[in-house]
């Protein structure tokens, strides 16, 4: 049995922004005067901003360029107060520290962008509980694809079949399983996510624990 290593999704995972991103997001498509269908929204999340505008301005024959759309977004976002600490899922702290405790090896891996990372981890005052935290924005293609994950697990030195990885979208997930890892998909109460890939789904992070985790290796996950 190799090492195990586990990688969090932050959005949806660590915090509970999607619901506060999908009101917000309503806010720049009132500018761009379009109206985004539900199937079309949830497709883009989990991935990255460029991967999400890429989407729209193919399917609305949008004029701004991508990264007039990315800045367009920025700037309405920019204006919006986070408080991530109240955004925080409140399992997981313990979860992070028992993993801690058992000398396991955790990864963030993030569609954010690393100025949103940091803020997290730094209100949230989680940053040293993560071996390595990784930006999608460093990656020409973000999740579904594959590329963060297989850079995570070569980050952490371990190979892809011993790590887990704890999502809450299908982009998530896809691209976890592209990766060969194994994968826990965390459901919302709100959005109503495919989360058919995953191996097991939990409503929190608080069913999760080290020994069901350690299954995962022993190929009961």
């Amino acid at each position: 049995m190799g090492k195990l290593a586990v990688i969090f999704d932050m959005d949806g995972v660590i915090i509970d922004s999607e619901p506060i991103y999908r009101s917000w997001n309503k806010d720049v498509f009132k500018k761009l005067k379009i109206q985004v269908d539900e199937e079309t929204q949830l497709s883009f999340v989990g991935g990255t901003a460029k991967r999400k505008w890429t989407i729209l301005k193919e399917k609305f024959s949008l004029s701004p360029s991508v990264e007039e759309l990315i800045c367009l977004q920025n700037e309405i976002f920019s204006q919006k107060e986070w408080a991530f600490k109240s955004l925080l899922f409140p399992a997981v702290l313990p979860l992070l520290q028992e993993l801690k405790e058992h000398r396991i090896p955790t990864a963030l891996a993030s569609s954010s962008n690393k100025k949103k990372i940091s803020a997290v981890l730094d209100q949230c005052e989680l940053r040293a509980y993560f071996d390595e935290v990784i930006s999608g924005e460093d990656f020409e293609k973000g999740k579904p694809d594959p590329d963060i994950f297989l850079h995570v697990a070569e980050k952490l030195g371990v190979p892809t079949s011993t790590c887990v990885v704890i999502e809450d979208s299908y982009n998530g997930l896809t691209a976890a399983k592209r990766a060969g890892m194994h994968c826990i998909g965390v459901r919302h109460k709100e959005i109503h996510m495919n989360l058919s890939q995953a191996d097991r789904i939990v409503a929190s992070l608080g069913e999760i624990h080290i020994e069901e985790l350690k299954s995962f290796l022993k190929g009961k996950g």
